[in-house]
């Protein structure tokens, strides 16, 4: 008998994900959820169909909800099971993903709305215990009784919780989480201050990015606010649903850089046409294309770009910006861009011919390129010193914001000579 996962959308059963013969699987949409009229499609990628997805489908959109590298490996050694087994890594921590997606086992259905809400403070000691974890937060050492199914997808180590009354909860038995919760990084050093200082200069530049802070425990700890998260009038965390452009591209976690096959900005900005006000958001893409290469964000692939579907519209939007760093100041990150500009790859190659065939790429003309480049990083350096000189004055000197600061004034003056030569 094969096995199979239920699915749910905001925590309403909207199909099944089931094993195939080939250690495949498949998803397919509950004929009763079709009739519905308030049904919404999962995914761009998986329209409202009674008929199953293919595995190759199925698996692009539900393997990018799984974490990767240590990540992934430490989860598959903590369950028993292969790290290449997403089914059973689904299983295992599906219960609380990124946007409104959970899966659960037949057995495992969820609890009614109000009781499935659990969640467990979290003491001093015990963040400051689950910091000092060698590699992979594990809130484990808690106990077997405390019930957590908790999956994000990336490589860095993170862990979602849940802010109740101002106290760092765990959400229990897959109820939702409202926060994100990152460690420093021992390959990376001050990454913490790195994130946090970006995503804060992304907001004075005018970026839409959620709320963001530096805990001070231990080595420090970034705590970002989930954009798909909402509170109800009585105070609940109700999930809103997003993907990733990967998942809407329908592109495995693998492939997620342009040169392994992924999404490049031709494919992101299609993607955009099918928003609720796809002018609108054409421009905050715009600007956050720009701010990344002005940052030295070379990380800056189709799964760290999302859409949200926000309340009941069949039609996503831009999602706030998010996993915004320097990967410049690393000297062990790779330089080229996830992302090609044109066609170039380093950002030591751009021309002006490569923004012009951008340009072109995105269905746009050079002006609409040019001008509000040009203005972003004429004033980036200013904005950068300031916000720079905030985070002094908030959390304490730091080596990463000089050196952050030292890479946007060489990365903004190559653009400038870049846009003014022929």
């Amino acid at each position: 008998m094969r096995e199979t996962l239920r699915v749910y959308l905001e925590m309403l059963p909207i199909g099944e994900l089931y094993q195939t013969a080939d250690e495949g699987y498949q998803f397919c949409y509950d004929t009763s959820y079709l009739i519905e009229p308030t049904a919404r499609q999962l995914s761009l990628a998986l329209p409202l169909t009674p008929n199953p997805f293919s595995p190759s489908v199925s698996r692009a959109f539900f393997s990018n909800l799984l974490p990767e590298g240590q990540l992934r490996d430490h989860y598959a050694a903590k369950f028993r099971i292969s790290a290449e087994d997403d089914f059973a890594l689904l299983k295992a921590i599906g219960g609380d993903c990124a946007g409104a997606v959970s899966l659960y086992s037949a057995r495992m259905a969820p609890t009614a709305k109000d009781s499935a809400r659990r969640y467990r403070p979290l003491t001093r000691g015990e963040q400051e215990q689950l910091l000092d974890e060698a590699y992979v937060m594990d809130p484990s050492f808690l106990g077997k009784e405390e019930h957590t199914r908790l999956s994000l997808a990336g490589m860095q180590d993170k862990l979602p919780i849940a802010i109740i009354n101002e106290e760092l909860c765990l959400p229990l038995d897959g109820a939702p989480s409202s926060h994100i919760l990152k460690p420093q990084n021992h390959r990376f050093p001050n990454l913490v201050e790195n994130e946090a200082f970006c995503m804060a200069l992304a907001r004075a530049t005018g970026l839409d990015v959620p709320a963001t802070t530096i805990l001070p425990i231990g080595d420090r700890a970034y705590i970002v606010e989930r954009y798909d998260r909402v509170r109800d009038p009585q105070g609940q965390i109700i999930r809103l649903h997003q993907e990733d452009f990967c998942q809407a591209s329908s592109v495995p976690p693998r492939q997620k850089y342009e040169i392994n096959g992924g999404p490049g900005h031709a494919e992101c900005f299609s993607l955009i046409s099918r928003c609720k006000n796809p002018l609108a958001d054409r421009i905050k893409l715009l600007k956050l294309i720009f701010f990344n290469l002005l940052i030295g964000n070379a990380d800056a692939h189709a799964k760290n770009i999302s859409l949200l579907y926000e309340s009941k519209s069949m039609h996503p939007s831009f999602a706030p910006a998010y996993d915004l760093v320097c990967t410049t100041v690393y000297d062990r990150v790779e330089s080229e861009m996830a992302m090609k500009i044109g066609a170039a790859f380093h950002p030591r190659d751009i021309g002006r011919k490569d923004w012009q065939e951008f340009a072109k790429q995105i269905g746009g003309s050079e002006k609409i390129i040019v001008e509000p480049l040009k203005q972003m990083a004429e004033k980036l350096p200013e904005i950068a010193a300031v916000q720079a000189k905030r985070m002094v004055d908030q959390y304490g000197q730091n080596d990463i914001y000089p050196s952050i600061l030292e890479k946007i004034t060489q990365r903004t003056s190559a653009t400038l000579r870049c846009l003014t030569s022929n």
